[in-house]
């Protein structure tokens, strides 16, 4: 039987990446969300095998927008959650943005530090511009370098790419995008070479459509990270398993459905209803 200790380590938590049989993350950003989650979790089933954080809502939380969220207010959110996720016995990965700019060797340590044993990794700054392969490239391995040096060997790296990204101001016609496409599937195999586990592809609010992800599913040889998107047509765990991805996680969409239920619920007794 796995001890606590091998179960929060980064070597546990990348085994869980299986490209056909992906690692299912339920993202959380509070005490609440995390012990909501790890409820679901008995003596009898484990379905939770990792916890990681989304940025996007710790900054919903404290009122901001996700650029506006400073690393100490990420890291105060981390530090409270990551003791609770230890004494769990699961690993945690953090939203860490960009890693922050030039601040990259900072906020490694400090996570590292606080109990995350993976990060979440942008190559797209604040300013919407990208990083260059080449400078992200290396990124990655100052990343991989510094959380080894901190003690943590094996850091794991979900490497997001935001070429796909409206937000990186590079969309354009059909055309464009299909050479977007080719640019991400370079970059992503260089992530990969640099050290990064997977490649997390960001489609932005369309999110990654059936033949992208299978494109880069086969491109990276499974390696590939989804967020899972909602509506009637977009693909479910079980399919994108079948399509062979090694991660599935939700990014925010877990506290927007919950904002949504305060809503609907406030609307109904505010307009003489029933909770």
């Amino acid at each position: 039987m796995a001890t606590q200790q091998s179960t929060t380590s980064a070597a546990h938590f990348a085994a869980l990446h299986a490209p056909g049989n992906p690692l299912v993350i339920p993202n959380i950003w509070d005490l609440s969300s995390l012990k909501t989650v790890l409820s679901l979790n008995s003596s009898s089933s484990q379905p939770i095998k990792a916890i990681a954080t989304a940025s996007y809502a710790i900054a919903e939380t404290l009122g901001l927008a996700d650029a506006e969220l400073s690393f100490g207010a990420n890291l105060i959110r981390i530090s409270q959650l990551a003791p609770r996720v230890r004494a769990a016995g699961l690993p945690l990965t953090v939203d860490i943005q960009d890693a922050y700019g030039d601040r990259l060797e900072e906020v490694v340590a400090a996570v590292v530090k606080a109990g995350a044993v993976g990060a979440n990794v942008e190559d797209m700054k604040e300013d919407g511009t990208l990083w260059s392969c080449e400078e992200y490239v290396e990124r990655i391995r100052r990343v991989i370098r510094v959380a080894e040096e901190n003690g943590c060997e094996g850091f794991v790296v979900n490497a997001r790419c935001d070429v796909l990204s409206p937000a990186s101001k590079r969309q354009g016609t059909e055309g464009e995008e299909g050479r977007l496409l080719d640019e991400t599937v370079r970059r992503g195999k260089r992530y990969l070479e640099a050290g990064a586990t997977t490649v997390f592809v960001w489609g932005g609010p369309r999110g990654l459509r059936d033949a992208e992800v299978r494109t880069l599913t086969r491109e990276f040889g499974g390696r590939l990270a989804v967020k899972l998107a909602a509506g009637e047509n977009a693909l479910s765990v079980r399919e994108l398993a079948d399509i062979g991805v090694a991660r599935i996680s939700v990014g925010p969409s877990l506290y927007q459905a919950a904002i949504r239920t305060v809503r609907e619920a406030a609307e109904r007794i505010v307009g003489g209803g029933r909770l």
